[in-house]
């Protein structure tokens, strides 16, 4: 898969790491100098200097070809900036971190995949997805109001055929190990028979998407 990483902070070096361990091409877009130099020096990807909301930046990355772009700064404006001019670009799969939920309408308005008061979150999604296919719960976030959790789907699913947008409203589907390799859905993408999904929802709507993911 090729990543587009929309800053390189804590938790953006974190997923970096991650995914480039799992062999795939990432680019980091960091406004920071003294930042994305040290990126540069220590990870095996191509690091981009400069701002994530201008068109340069953002053609250099051809963040309209990637599998997905993860805006992962700590300003909510910035992300939300970021996102409505990558969207604007033609990029299909784009996953924000949202540091304040109060914000998360905002992003959820705009068409984007939003994960919400993460610091490892986003990562863990990835991690679990690609390391634990079996596991089901994984971890709570956002103080007890986001599940993050995998769910098998069988056979006989209902939800067969469905694209990944439909599975309900806030619903973000982040991955989807199918065959032995994780994906990175866009909303397009059709759920089949074994897939193990990998899903962000809020707390309530948890055992909806089970019953439609399981009956």
């Amino acid at each position: 898969m090729r990543v587009v990483i929309v800053g390189g902070g804590e938790v953006g070096q974190s997923l970096a790491e991650f995914l480039i361990k799992e062999k795939n091409d990432v680019i980091i877009i960091e406004r920071d100098e003294k930042r994305a130099e040290e990126l540069a020096g220590r990870l095996d990807a191509l690091v981009l200097h400069g701002d994530a909301t201008e068109d340069s930046i953002l053609r250099d990355a051809d963040v309209e070809h990637a599998d997905a772009v993860v805006v992962v700064t700590s300003d909510d404006k910035t992300n939300l900036l970021a996102c409505e001019i990558i969207k604007n670009r033609g990029a299909n799969n784009i996953i924000s971190r949202v540091n304040n939920i109060s914000n998360e309408p905002v992003f959820m308005k705009l068409g984007i995949k939003s994960i919400i008061n993460t610091t490892n979150v986003i990562v863990s999604a990835f991690k679990k997805a690609l390391e634990t296919p079996g596991r089901r719960h994984l971890e709570f976030s956002g103080a007890g109001k986001v599940e993050i959790f995998e769910i098998l789907v069988p056979e006989t699913s209902k939800a067969i055929d469905k694209k990944v947008k439909d599975i309900g409203k806030n619903v973000i589907v982040c991955t989807i190990y199918r065959n032995g390799e994780a994906l990175l859905p866009n909303e397009n993408t059709k759920i089949m028979p074994g897939d193990v999904l990998t899903i962000v929802a809020p707390l309530e709507k948890v055992k909806y998407v089970e019953k439609i993911i399981t009956s």
